[in-house]
């Protein structure tokens, strides 16, 4: 999947933010991806894109986010909006019809203590015009305090899809956000087989996002897992993201080791090659961020990338 990275704005602050140190010493924080931008992308790879995600920073804080559904829409390219929904709803967005088919939400949220009143109320507005079409995201980065509770209650209030996208918080380049060392996965896995454990009491799924690897778990907890309908996979899949200027990178934790111009390729798979050489240059080739990744079985065989390259960015 693709994603048009349209602001720096965001006033959250999610202590695992990938992109919390970048967006804080961003040197022009009003620089945005124009319309003109998209649309001259959308021309360039012209029936390429099916599907594109739509972040930054805060999507609702991109003052012409109405036009980029509909240009999108016209193009027959269904709208993934990743948002915390903590502010106002854009301008147009108030009277769109979730059922349209054209878009849908994946909205990062914490608990109650985490909001203020005013943040928390455009929540719940949020929600209550665009629950059917809204699933929620969890970062785990807290494996003492973190407890899943709060979205299982949250899915069954406010009538939202029931599945949750589960990501590791992971290390950005040069720092500056919390995230789970690779000392402390395995224990990561059992805290996520017990929050699908948790989460299947309630008829509610979890699927692996970011940062997962096979050997977090062992072959009973696998099972488990699968058993108990959880989405699992250990491939990196790392999105391609493009933002302000066209310039693209892959993958925010990555954002400062490797950027080009989105129109230097002429298809995505070779925006893509261009991009993994790029890193290969500043990483190297070795496939996996654990000495042990480079005999494991699963590895070649396709079943598990080894981790996320962002370990190697902060080793490197």
């Amino acid at each position: 999947m693709a994603n048009l990275y349209l602001t720096h704005k965001c006033k959250r602050g999610c202590p695992f933010c990938f992109a919390r140190k970048v967006l804080k010493a961003a040197d022009n924080v009003d620089e945005v991806l124009t319309l003109e931008e998209i649309e001259t992308l959308l021309n360039h790879f012209k029936g390429q894109f099916h599907d594109l995600g739509l972040l930054g920073g805060e999507p609702f804080q991109y003052p012409e986010l109405i036009k980029v559904i509909e240009l999108l829409r016209r193009n027959h390219i269904h709208a993934k909006i990743f948002t915390s929904a903590t502010d106002p709803l854009p301008e147009g967005l108030e009277g769109l019809d979730p059922s349209c088919g054209c878009l849908n939400f994946v909205v990062n949220v914490g608990d109650r203590s985490t909001y203020n009143e005013r943040q928390f109320a455009n929540l719940e507005r949020f929600f209550d015009k665009f629950h059917s079409v809204s699933a929620l995201s969890y970062t785990i980065f807290d494996l003492e305090k973190d407890n899943p509770e709060f979205l299982f209650d949250m899915i069954d209030h406010y009538h939202l899809v029931r599945n949750i996208r589960t990501g590791i918080a992971l290390p950005i380049y040069k720092g500056g956000n919390r995230y789970i060392d690779l000392d402390d996965y395995r224990k990561a896995g059992e805290y996520f087989v017990k929050c699908c454990e948790q989460a299947a009491l309630r008829r509610i799924t979890m699927s692996m996002d970011c940062g997962f690897q096979a050997c977090m778990f062992n072959d009973e907890q696998i099972g488990h897992l699968i058993k108990l309908g959880s989405g699992i996979g250990f491939m990196c899949g790392a999105a391609l993201d493009i933002g302000p200027g066209l310039q693209a990178w892959n993958c925010f934790p990555l954002f400062q080791l490797g950027r080009v111009n989105a129109l230097d390729a002429s298809t995505i798979v070779e925006l893509k090659d261009m991009l993994n050489a790029k890193l290969e240059e500043t990483l190297g080739s070795r496939k996996g961020v654990r000495p042990g990744c480079a005999t494991c079985e699963l590895l070649p065989r396709n079943l598990c990338e080894g981790g996320c390259k962002s370990f190697k960015s902060v080793n490197t």
